[in-house]
């Protein structure tokens, strides 16, 4: 019995145990994945927090630049300096974004102008607006005796930069020479270019058409530019009606000369005299004719020809035929059209800002230049209207053509002499660009030479035309060669002008 006891004695020790051993194993299995859960979620929190960071990293660190001049970066939107093109934004590389956080703390030297600080680049090098060399863009400073530092500093660096830039500028000038030339105040004139036609003087054009109907039997004037005087002969055509009215006329003159001494009836016979003749002349027969014809006839109507000539009326070329030998015409019929080459148009072309310039009776050149030819004209018209689609105005220009260089169709260029008034005149090659503004340099007090803004006017034969900023009295730089001279040293020039009031000193 006492075997048996102890035997469960020591079984109910044994699973006691292996409860326990149970508890301890779910005791650390739900601790593990309690302890699993919240790491879990520690770091969800955590990666979003980071996306977050890198999200607000990015925003902070956006930069733009332009397409044209990639190598000009800002961190702020806007247009280009240089080239005034809208900046866009600068795409960040998938690599970049995958950075750690430390990386990404970690802010690229930037570099800006001293004289532009707009311009920022991630590289050091010169600014493409002024020449400047750049300068890191400083940091927050934690000091303010290492603040006074740093502005000492750069205020010394972009003293010695301009005084170089100026030193440069003017070892240019020895090396090259100077030439100076005093300001014209003079009258201008102002000449315009426009591309013109040759045309038809319209006024001059003769349509040649009968008022009575025939056959035509002979054509003299027998194919299209052909030369024709006044009173030469075109054709010859048969007309019974108008053989017609001859005989009529001849009948009532004799009848009248027979009649002529019985008063009573010489008044009727005149009068049916004068209706007859008038017929005549509507059918286009001149007086000379009538009385051509009947002497022709030997005063009898059966000896009148029903065949007649038809002369040109003017001098000119036939620019239109439209009759054959044989061909049936009546009084619509248009026979011929004759034009006097020997004065001309020229129709020209401007553009519309330059309408308020143009007046009839200004004199105007018109050249060929697949002739080599050049004549002289005069603007007679300006048409009221302008072409939609290449926004010009027509003008006509009346010119001689005596010797008939100049042929219908033809292109020339037209130019006109705009009369401005007097102004003040300079040499194209005295005039500097700054990008933004112009400049002439003036000649000063002993030996110096000081740069001027002025504004500048319509550009004439002899240069352009100063609006404001010379009085007419001043020596300018006139120098051709004077603008070969690095455009960026001259603007660093005109800057350390204007910033710092000093004159530009030659030697």
């Amino acid at each position: 019995m006492s075997s048996t006891r102890k035997d469960k004695i020591t079984g109910l020790g044994k699973n006691r145990r292996l409860f326990e051993l149970t508890q301890v194993f779910l005791i650390l299995f739900f601790g593990f994945f309690i302890s699993l859960s919240q790491a879990c979620s520690r770091e969800k929190k955590n990666a979003s927090h980071e996306k977050e960071t890198e999200s607000q990293t990015e925003n902070k660190t956006q930069l733009y630049h332009c397409p044209m001049h990639p190598s000009y970066v800002s961190d702020k939107p806007g247009d280009c300096p240089i080239c005034g093109m809208k900046l866009v934004k600068i795409k960040r590389d998938k690599r970049e974004e995958k950075k750690s956080e430390s990386e990404r703390s970690e802010q690229k030297t930037l570099y800006h102008c001293p004289m532009h600080p707009s311009y920022i680049s991630d590289k050091p090098g010169d600014c493409p607006i002024c020449g400047m060399k750049l300068v890191p863009v400083k940091k927050e400073k934690k000091e303010e005796h290492h603040h006074k530092e740093e502005e000492h500093h750069y205020h010394h660096e972009h003293e010695h930069e301009r005084r170089s830039s100026v030193d440069e500028f003017e070892i240019s000038r020895i090396t090259l020479g100077l030439k100076f030339v005093k300001v014209q105040i003079k009258n201008v004139s102002k000449e315009m270019r426009g591309a013109g036609i040759v045309e038809l003087d319209e006024r001059r054009i003769k349509s040649i058409s009968l008022k009575y109907s025939g056959w035509i039997e002979e054509l003299y004037a027998d194919y299209e530019g052909k030369f024709v005087s006044k009173g030469t002969p075109l054709l010859k055509i048969y007309s019974p009606d108008l053989a017609a009215s001859i005989r009529d006329y001849i009948t009532v003159l004799k009848t009248c000369e027979r009649e002529g001494k019985d008063h009573t009836r010489a008044g009727y016979c005149q009068e049916l005299l004068e209706s007859s003749k008038t017929r005549l002349q509507i059918y286009g027969v001149s007086e000379k004719d009538i009385a051509d014809l009947v002497k022709k006839s030997g005063g009898k109507e059966e000896n009148v020809s029903p065949y007649f000539v038809v002369r040109s009326p003017v001098s000119g070329f036939i620019m239109k035929k439209n009759v054959f030998e044989g061909q049936f015409i009546s009084p619509e019929t248009e026979l011929f059209r004759i034009a006097d080459l020997s004065h001309i148009w020229v129709i020209a072309e401007f553009y519309e800002n330059d309408i308020k310039n143009i007046k009839n009776g200004y004199n105007a050149v018109i050249k060929s230049d697949i002739l080599g030819f050049e004549t002289q004209g005069q603007v007679s018209y300006i048409y009221p209207y302008i072409d939609p689609q290449r926004r010009t105005v027509r003008v006509r220009i009346d010119v001689e053509n005596k010797d008939l260089t100049l042929k219908p169709g033809m292109y020339v260029s037209v130019y006109l002499n705009i009369p401005i008034g007097r102004k003040v005149v300079v040499p194209e090659d005295s005039v500097l660009w700054s990008g933004e503004k112009h400049y002439v340099f003036v000649k000063g007090v002993s030996g110096r030479i000081i740069p001027r803004e002025v504004v500048l006017g319509d550009r004439v034969k002899d240069g352009y035309v100063v609006e404001s900023g010379l009085s007419g009295d001043e020596e300018i730089v006139a120098s051709g060669t004077f603008l070969i001279d690095s455009e960026i040293k001259l603007k660093s020039a005109i800057e350390r002008f204007k910033q710092g009031g000093d004159e530009i000193h030659q030697h």
